[in-house]
């Protein structure tokens, strides 16, 4: 018999391989943010499931305020280019002034004279910043310098390479803000390495540092190629404006734009809209079709993240990016565009049939006008690289399907579903232009010719999102038409509807969630008009109608807060 051998073993091998099967692989590092661990009741976890997230360190209210954040670079937005300071995003003082008329292009028509609303303060070379005092205009000089040849140039440009005009701006914002710390994030004044400095509230928040702009995702490689190299070519002419010793890479320009336009959030400042990038939120708060957060504007452009209902201990938080009163398909689509992922949050991931969100682009079943029709719509979507590149995909799911009755078990195929859906959409949209074309009294007889034939012919489901549209169109255009009671009536539709059937688990938007808050405010203020207006008529009738607005009024304006 043969002699048996010992192997040899590389000693120092087997170990470095131990070593690599016991150590637990970190997704990402949280120390950077920790220190909002001292003045907010959340922990920072990380995890390969879920990666960064927050969670509540303990029990929490409605209504707990669970991050601060100034963002690292943010733009006032096109519409409300004259209305916030660029610097710190408060009010501005606006003049009117006499200039040559200009014509659609832009140029000059000589002779004639127009009147324009203009800021008192703002930069006279490239007349693409506002702001609220001179001392502003001082303090964002450092900023402005690096950005301003270029941003006289910007409209051109972006209209020459088909890009967002706002896109490019926002990436000025970015190499301005990096020009100013040098490079390097703890030369603004920050935290040891950058590190952001964490407050309580907003006044003393300080902008997150440039450096932690660099942790969000890009999701470049989900952008087509052509959109790419639009992007490449208007940056490059943008970057040849910015002085040399600002200048970034066309890499990492792309790169910039690529971050902010995947992670941006809008924030409304005093009625007016700015873009920023928060990117500790970003990070740690992510999306969900049920969320029990919201951020909001505050002063100066700075985001406010809220609890809009009870939280226990070590319970995720999170927000939404979506639309929460429109079906699951549209909100996974928009998501999937806007923010390059496919939901899978606990809402779009339940079963439709089981799901409150059956309703949103329900349609009644014309067998027993009781249960609407389901098709559990698209499989899920495991590698969207594929779905990015053709996002037919998702049609194609349905040719050939049928679906189904909750109730009766009868059946329809989907394609025809898709139009009676598309046949809404069309009559929606032809009384919604008459609205925005100011055709105010057309438009209230179209709207209520389309809720008479979709939902009072039981075509759609009562939760529609079209018909849910179609009632907040006509709040709007019957408030103009000094249509109080109407108004009211539509109002007080669009609140029931927005809470959901009492026999669902998970309504359609959260009870404090802010949109459903602004209608309960509107009915109150109406209702309460309609009290004092009604208060005149000494009758009882009239007497009794004015208390019924009051009580009306009480528990609306009780609800939104």
């Amino acid at each position: 018999m043969a002699a048996i051998t010992e192997p040899t073993v590389d000693n120092t091998a087997t170990q470095t391989a131990a070593a690599k099967k016991k150590t637990k692989k970190v997704v990402a590092d949280n120390s950077k943010y920790q220190g909002v661990e001292k003045v907010m009741p959340i922990a920072l976890k990380s995890s390969h499931a879920k990666g960064r997230h927050a969670v509540a360190a303990r029990d929490l209210v409605a209504g707990t305020l669970v991050a601060v954040e100034k963002a690292a670079a943010g733009i006032v937005r096109n519409q409300s280019f004259i209305n916030l300071c660029h610097r710190c995003f408060g009010p501005v003082a606006t003049k009117t002034q006499s200039r040559t008329k200009l014509d659609a292009a832009g140029k000059e028509v000589a002779g004639q004279k127009e009147t324009v609303t203009v800021p008192s303060h703002s930069c006279g070379t490239c007349k693409m910043a506002a702001y609220c005092s001179e001392a502003c205009a001082k303090q964002h000089e450092p900023e402005h310098t690096v950005q301003c040849a270029a941003l006289a140039k910007c409209n051109p440009i972006a209209t020459a390479h088909s890009v967002q005009l706002e896109t490019l701006r926002a990436v000025l914002a970015l190499i301005g803000r990096r020009a100013v710390q040098g490079g390097k994030p703890e030369l603004v004044g920050q935290g040891v390495g950058g590190e952001p400095e964490f407050a309580g509230q907003a006044v003393e928040a300080k902008a997150t540092p440039y450096g932690c702009v660099l942790d969000l995702n890009s999701n470049r490689h989900y952008l087509k190629r052509s959109a790419i190299k639009q992007q490449q070519a208007a940056l490059k002419e943008v970057l040849e404006l910015v002085p040399e010793a600002a200048r970034v890479s066309l890499s990492e320009a792309v790169e910039l734009a690529c971050i902010f336009t995947t992670n941006q959030h809008q924030i409304a400042v005093g009625g007016s809209q700015m873009l920023g990038l928060y990117p500790f939120s970003a990070l740690y708060f992510a999306h969900s079709c049920n969320p029990n957060c919201v951020y909001v504007g505050e002063v100066g452009g700075a985001m406010y993240v809220r609890t809009i209902a009870d939280v226990s201990a070590d319970t995720e938080l999170t927000v939404t990016y979506a639309d929460l009163f429109q079906p699951r398909e549209q909100r996974r689509r928009d998501l999937l565009l806007s923010r390059h992922f496919w939901c899978k949050c606990r809402r779009c991931s339940q079963a439709l049939s089981q799901s409150v969100d059956r309703l949103m682009d329900g349609i009644q079943c014309t067998a027993c006008h009781r249960g609407v029709m389901i098709f559990e719509e698209t499989k899920e979507v495991q590698d969207i690289n594929e779905l990015m590149t053709d996002i037919s995909a998702l049609d194609q799911e349905i040719q050939g399907k049928f679906a189904e009755c909750e109730s009766c078990s009868a059946q329809i195929e989907v394609t025809h579903l898709v139009d009676v859906l598309k046949a809404a959409i069309t009559d929606y949209s032809s009384a919604h232009m008459l609205m925005q074309q100011g055709q105010l009294e057309r438009a209230r007889v179209q709207l209520e010719r389309f809720v008479g034939n979709y939902e009072e012919r039981r075509v759609l489901s009562p939760y529609n999102a079209y018909l849910i549209n179609a009632y907040i169109a006509l709040i709007r255009v019957c408030t103009q038409l000094n249509d109080v009671d109407r108004a009211i009536r539509y109002n007080t539709i669009v609140v029931e509807r927005m809470l959901g059937p009492e026999t669902e688990s998970m309504p359609p938007v959260p009870a404090h969630y802010p949109q459903l808050a602004e209608y309960q405010m509107s009915l109150g203020d109406m209702c309460l008009k309609q009290a004092k207006k009604k208060a005149g008529n000494r009758t009882p009738a009239g007497r009794s109608v004015s208390r019924r607005y009051l009580r009306e009024a009480k528990a609306s304006l009780e609800a939104a807060y």
